[in-house]
């Protein structure tokens, strides 16, 4: 068996037409994914669960075939989680965890920490559970996506959980707030990507509230491994870090940025993040981020 790269919570193999995935340490992970490709396997949009190992941790699935990806890749990414969002329902409740309601407690210390005025924001930060059941991946970020001459699929279902599927659909906003590479998505193929998702549900909704769920998130400022329950908002006042293709703070001035745009669904939150913004371009250096989707070597 050829050994593939891959991520420090798991180890891969190709072998033929097969993938053996063995996750590391983490048996929710493993209970997770496995859970998740059986889920979501009628759907098309996983490789299929060839034989497990639940002792190992160890799965094995199809090799699903990989081609480029073109310049319109995100129509095709968001057309896949819409048909993979789709996979569960209200019937499946308990199957996996449940997606966590954001607290916006420690994003309203930061802004104080920041001596920003929070105004009339609070009163727009009351996040509740939406009662959906989406299939969510949990990850959905550039690596973890493979295209076919059907369109996008998706792989490594470690953090799958049931929930809004909106939440990942943002992901082409709010510039992929869990993955190493941060890029802005040009806005005509932004909006040709939300229709295409739309149209595969059926149905429209506003994407706003789920844009400023990932601005208030501290642990969307770091990778996986880091997500223990630090207040990495805390840690960013006072310090910034790299990881892989901008700086903590770059990705929350992206992100308030975009929040600053929604004058008319959330002008009180809105008007924050231009504070916020305003603030945050004052006292630290402002960092670029790509606009084409770039390669994790």
């Amino acid at each position: 068996m050829e050994r593939l790269k891959s991520g420090v919570r798991s180890r891969v193999w190709a072998d033929g037409d097969r993938i053996v995935k063995q996750v590391i340490g983490d048996a929710a992970a493993f209970t997770r994914e496995v859970t998740a490709l059986r889920l979501a396997e009628h759907t098309g949009m996983v490789p299929r669960v060839l034989d497990v190992d639940p002792d190992t941790r160890t799965v094995v699935m199809e090799r699903l075939p990989s081609h480029p990806f073109d310049d319109d890749w995100v129509i095709d990414y968001a057309r896949g989680l819409a048909r993979l969002h789709q996979a569960t329902g209200p019937e499946h409740a308990g199957a996996l965890p449940r997606q966590e309601v954001p607290d916006p407690e420690p994003f309203l210390r930061f802004v104080r920490a920041l001596d920003v005025e929070i105004g009339d924001a609070e009163t727009e930060l009351t996040f509740t559970d939406t009662g959906k059941f989406d299939l969510l991946h949990g990850d959905p970020c550039p690596g973890n996506d493979m295209y076919t001459e059907s369109g996008a699929r998706f792989v490594d279902l470690e953090g799958a959980m049931l929930g809004d599927g909106l939440t990942e659909l943002v992901y082409l906003r709010m510039g992929f707030p869990t993955c190493a590479t941060v890029s802005e998505t040009p806005k005509e193929l932004r909006e040709a990507a939300e229709q295409a998702y739309f149209s595969e549900r059926g149905r429209a909704e506003p994407l706003e509230d789920a844009c400023v769920r990932w601005l208030v998130q501290g642990d969307a400022l770091v990778q996986r491994a880091e997500r223990d329950g630090t207040d990495h908002l805390a840690r960013v006042v006072d310090e910034d870090w790299f990881w892989y293709s901008t700086t903590a703070r770059g990705r929350l001035m992206f992100r308030a940025r975009v929040v600053a745009g929604f004058t008319e669904t959330h002008p009180a939150m809105s008007a924050l993040a231009r504070r916020l913004l305003e603030r945050m371009n004052r006292i630290w250096e402002p960092q670029p981020i790509a606009t084409r989707r770039t390669h994790i070597s």
